[in-house]
């Protein structure tokens, strides 16, 4: 019988990059897992916690937790939204409030995409003969990876290029000075535009500098903000960015959205 898990698809994922949700998706069940996706789901709050409307957040992580009732795991592809239901929603409540228990069980089921992958499924794409498509036997693609900070504050720092090392026809290049943040940050982008500005600039520069063909970004908006600066550079290198669902993806051949995905060498 296929364990059940509950997708959950924050509203940057949803309204920007939803192949990377459909990718996440494939990927569950190309593993063996029954996904659900509660139709009701809407924001876990994160935004309006970040702005100080903790009343709003409240509502809406009560809400999230009657969306997410019962005891199947909660697999999100956003570390930004993981981190806030996981570390910060039962920081808004009283234990003695009346839905504590089910926002507390809520918080306690919710992984990150890398995170289920690794952690609780223990999986190794060379067991599946995982190959980045149009790659052949000493022929490779090269790839870094951009660590968010919430992936960080959820501890979360060696799934990705771990990931990203098991499949064949990837040379993985790890970033330098990886901790350094994006800019992005939610409504600091809004009130800090300039600062934003730049510290997106500094990272595509690092990032740049690996002379990756592919940056991975397991975040929707840091990967706004990266992939919105990097279009706009005018370097002569657009490397293609991609979240870590979509390359474990094309990696074992799957359909998402209903095409069949197609490698840099294609």
């Amino acid at each position: 019988m296929a364990i059940g898990v509950d997708l959950f698809v924050p509203c940057l994922t949803d309204t920007f990059h939803p192949r990377s949700a459909a990718a996440t998706v494939s990927v569950l069940e190309f593993f063996g897992l029954q996904v659900s996706y509660p139709a009701d789901q809407t924001c876990c709050g994160q935004a309006h916690r970040n702005c100080g409307s903790w009343d709003d957040a409240r509502a809406l992580i009560r809400r999230m937790a009657k969306v997410f009732s019962g005891d199947r795991p909660i697999v999100t592809p956003s570390g930004s939204c993981a981190a806030m239901v996981r570390l910060h929603a039962l920081q808004l409540f009283d234990p003695t409030d009346v839905d504590f228990s089910a926002i507390q069980s809520m918080s306690s089921r919710v992984r990150e995409f890398s995170e289920f992958l690794c952690h609780d499924l223990r999986v190794n794409l060379e067991d599946h003969s995982a190959r980045w498509p149009g790659t052949s036997a000493g022929d490779s693609v090269t790839a870094t990876a951009h660590f968010s900070c919430h992936l960080r504050e959820l501890g979360l720092s060696a799934e990705t290029e771990a990931l990203l090392s098991q499949i064949a026809g990837l040379e993985v290049r790890t970033l330098q000075d990886s901790e350094r943040c994006c800019g992005f940050g939610g409504a600091f982008a809004v009130d800090e535009p300039k600062l934003s500005s730049e510290l997106g600039r500094e990272k595509c520069d690092l990032m740049e500098n690996t002379g990756a063909e592919m940056w991975v970004i397991n975040e929707s908006g840091c990967r706004l903000q990266i992939e919105g600066i990097h279009s706009r550079s005018g370097s002569n290198r657009q490397s293609r960015v991609l979240h870590l669902s979509e390359v474990i993806a094309e990696s074992l051949d799957l359909v998402v959205m209903g095409e069949q995905p197609v490698g840099l060498h294609e």
